[in-house]
């Protein structure tokens, strides 16, 4: 599923609402998730799963075409852990 996807599959669930202003919302609702990670916030939604920054440590790495070793530094990733809704879901 892509985001326009989700966008269309709320318009279809809210017919009220336009597919400009539900891709409005959902552009709005990924921003602000993205803004709370960067301050180093966790997110959590409620039936879907927490998503929370850690911090990767550096290493050593190599150049798959090369084979020349390369140092990796540091580096922020988002990790999301899904609720057990989802989990439940999943594994039916």
């Amino acid at each position: 599923m892509v985001k326009n996807d989700l966008v269309e599959d709320l318009v279809r669930a809210f017919p009220g609402i336009t597919k400009r202003d539900m891709a409005t919302v959902v552009n709005t609702l990924f921003e602000s998730v993205a803004q709370g990670l960067a301050r180093g916030e966790a997110v959590e939604v409620r039936g879907m799963g927490r998503f929370k920054t850690k911090q990767r440590r550096a290493r050593k790495g190599r150049n798959p075409k090369t084979e020349a070793p390369i140092d990796v530094p540091i580096r922020w990733v988002v990790h999301f852990r899904p609720g057990e809704d989802v989990i439940r879901r999943i594994n039916r």
